[in-house]
């Protein structure tokens, strides 16, 4: 019997044993599974989504759906033509995980629940899985197939020590802490995706703005979208006589007016300069708030993996998922690459281990 060692009990670790044990049942073979790892199975999936679980998103198209990560790009083109986001709404749908679209395009289980998801993928592989709840450091020799599966919440140490190159790790969609101490009252408020915090601004637009500079030396400045200007302009000549800071307070909450304009004009008065420079709020990131991280950019080396995510350097060694220097915005894009690694990656293992 085949021995085959998951190292990770996370999205990614766990759909792969359940894509295995798939694979195997349909060429009527029986590896031997065991899941390690020192937390409980699953335990990083609750959060996803609010606690609702953002599985995917719906784009079809493989290049539009690759570009929404900026690490993995021109990897994920041939992944994803493989496994997409219909092949993994079908196989959770087998799970007993129906789904359905929100207006954003983004992909949700119809019981809004992170936690059922877990249910129905424990579910499937209940008493067909060995689980040993130990750290793994260094690399296992009694398996005939090994896949590295760990994330990288706390650094990929065990794929170095495999031997494998680790691209530098950087925090990404997280929040960014701001110079601009006179917008830390705001806490709380929101606008055009933007949330400001007690020590700066999250939200989804500064999730994917921190994703992109993942990077970029601090400080650094950052531009928000703020009020159109042609909106603005039609908006002050309906309203000629009320305050400037009234009008602008019809497009932004009024506490955030308050801070960016300090005159008491009226519309009818206004410059075109004092207009275009509410087009954009400008702050200067100091920072990131770690305390809202998601994912972090960095990780394995594409390099050194096929794409079938076989090590090219160590023999019957796989990795899939976050630990690999790819990841997407927000939006059920960094889960759906779990779900098309592990996919991949299991036919690969089988076919490997069983020709």
């Amino acid at each position: 019997m085949k021995k085959i060692a998951i190292i990770g009990g996370g999205p990614s670790g766990i759909f792969c044993a359940i894509k295995i044990l798939e694979f195997a049942e349909k060429f009527d073979i029986k590896p031997e599974i065991t899941v390690f790892d020192n937390k409980n199975i699953l335990h990083t999936i609750l959060p996803t989504g609010n606690s609702r679980c953002n599985l995917s998103y719906s784009e079809y198209d493989n290049m539009e759906l690759a570009k929404n990560f900026p690490r993995g790009e021109k990897f994920l083109y041939s992944v994803f033509s493989r496994y997409g986001v219909s092949d993994a709404v079908n196989d959770f749908e087998k799970l007993g995980v129906e789904t359905y679209i929100q207006d954003d395009l983004r992909i949700f289980p119809k019981a809004d629940s992170s936690a059922f998801v877990k249910q129905k993928m424990l579910e499937a592989i209940y008493n067909k899985v060995k689980f040993e709840r130990i750290e793994i450091t260094e690399p296992l020799k009694a398996f005939d197939a090994v896949i590295i599966a760990t994330g990288l919440k706390n650094y990929p140490k065990l794929a170095e020590n495999y031997g494998h190159k680790i691209n530098e790790i950087k925090p990404a969609l997280c929040g960014l802490k701001i110079m601009e101490k006179e917008f830390i009252t705001l806490k709380g408020v929101s606008f055009n995706s933007v949330i400001f915090t007690e020590i700066g601004v999250s939200g989804p637009f500064i999730f994917k703005l921190s994703s992109i500079n993942a990077y970029k030396s601090f400080p650094y400045q950052i531009k928000i979208p703020l009020i159109n200007r042609n909106e603005l302009k039609a908006k002050l000549k309906e309203n000629p006589k009320k305050q400037f800071k009234t009008v602008v307070s019809m497009f932004i909450p009024a506490s955030l007016a308050n801070i960016l304009i300090k005159t008491e004009k009226q519309a009818a008065n206004v410059s075109n300069k004092e207009i275009e420079e509410l087009e954009f709020l400008t702050l200067t990131a100091t920072s990131t708030d770690n305390k809202g991280e998601i994912v972090h950019a960095g990780g394995v080396s594409l390099d050194e993996i096929d794409n079938n995510f076989k090590s090219k350097i160590v023999k019957n060694l796989w990795i899939i998922g976050e630990v690999l220097n790819i990841d997407g915005f927000t939006g059920g894009f960094n889960l759906q690459n779990c779900w098309s690694d592990a996919a991949i990656c299991a036919k690969d293992v089988i076919k490997k281990l069983y020709p």
